[in-house]
């Protein structure tokens, strides 16, 4: 992504931050219900498996069609040498622009896909991060550590490597969802259990680090509940489970076969029509290796949800690093979602 292009985005966000506390204050319609940030680890070596996104606890109705826009930014700079011959370098941003789509196929299940764009690249987050880091007297030593706005993947590890040092985009791995409520809530009960199911396929290509080649699968639960922090108008989502990865086409012979994968996020209603949102994720480590870059994962998202008039949804928000180097240093995401 040039400059240019990148300066467009963050004016957009910022109009849409604008457009949120324009229209908080206005209720539209129905109750809403509350969901959790549909964004995972944007590490370039983790995001080409079919590591799933955090999902509700109940699906789309019946006949309803949901579809939304995701464009996530994601950068890092950072390099490790664990002194065992292991080494990674890190500088870069991943961008992705995904299109979602969920249909309510019969009462009890649920049928999507996602469809992602991918983009490596020098990216345009880099003085950005330097002047707020230097704002708040911030250390800039990872990101003056190398140039501004270039792009440097490059990994050593128990004799697997890869490099990647100009910018590649491109399609990436599709998915193919399914979710099965277990529990579908009622008017006297507000609580939901889905069993939710993802299946990634080869469509990216591995040499641009834009899949992994491979066709992953995974099983998990997610559960939503409104009623234990309803005094204070906040939701609570959970997931929780397993993904398997089919044999990668990158850093294949450290790869694992398995990772477990959770997370939990709180909604508050601030206003009827406008979420704000804490996540935690995590996702145990997907190679063999004692780079902290390719180990477990733990990950911190804010964000709000703003919903218009029409079934229409505007989310936007950050993630951080919360305790590892296994996740970008920063991000932020845009979404627009509609129900039909």
């Amino acid at each position: 992504m040039n400059p240019d292009s990148g300066g467009c985005m963050m004016k957009l966000f910022k109009y849409s931050v604008i457009l949120m506390a324009l229209c908080s204050v206005r209720s539209f319609g129905a109750e809403v219900q509350q969901t959790p940030i549909y964004i995972a680890n944007q590490n370039p070596f983790v995001q080409i498996y079919g590591l799933p996104r955090a999902e509700a606890g109940f699906a789309v109705p019946k006949g309803n069609l949901d579809v939304a826009f995701l464009y996530y930014v994601s950068n890092n700079a950072f390099s490790d040498d664990t002194g065992a011959g292991e080494t990674m370098v890190w500088d870069g941003e991943t961008a992705q622009y995904t299109v979602k789509v969920r249909y309510g196929l019969f009462d009890r299940l649920e049928v999507g896909m996602d469809v992602p764009y991918l983009q490596h690249s020098g990216g345009y987050l880099d003085s950005l991060i330097r002047n707020f880091h230097d704002f708040f007297s911030f250390p800039n030593d990872r990101q003056e550590e190398f140039d501004k706005n270039q792009i440097d993947f490059d990994v050593n590890s128990n004799g697997s490597s890869y490099e990647l040092k100009e910018a590649t985009s491109g399609l990436g791995d599709i998915r193919f969802t399914a979710a099965v409520p277990l529990i579908m809530g009622s008017e006297e009960s507000r609580r939901y259990l889905a069993l939710r199911s993802v299946l990634k396929i080869p469509t990216g290509d591995s040499d641009d680090l834009l899949g992994s080649g491979s066709t992953d699968i995974s099983a998990g639960l997610a559960y939503s509940d409104a009623e234990l922090l309803d005094i204070i108008n906040t939701a609570l989502t959970v997931n929780l489970g397993v993904l398997y990865m089919g044999d990668s086409d990158v850093l294949g012979d450290i790869q694992k076969n398995f990772a477990g994968y959770g997370g939990v996020s709180a909604s508050w209603l601030a206003m009827k029509r406008l979420e704000l949102k804490l996540q935690v994720d995590l996702h145990t480590a997907m190679y063999d290796s004692d780079l902290i870059q390719l180990g477990t994962s733990l990950q911190l998202l804010a964000g709000g949800t703003l919903h218009l008039p029409g079934d229409v949804r505007l989310d936007l928000g950050i993630s951080e690093q919360l305790s590892t180097d296994a996740t970008p240093d920063v991000g932020f995401y845009l979404m627009v979602g509609h129900l039909f």
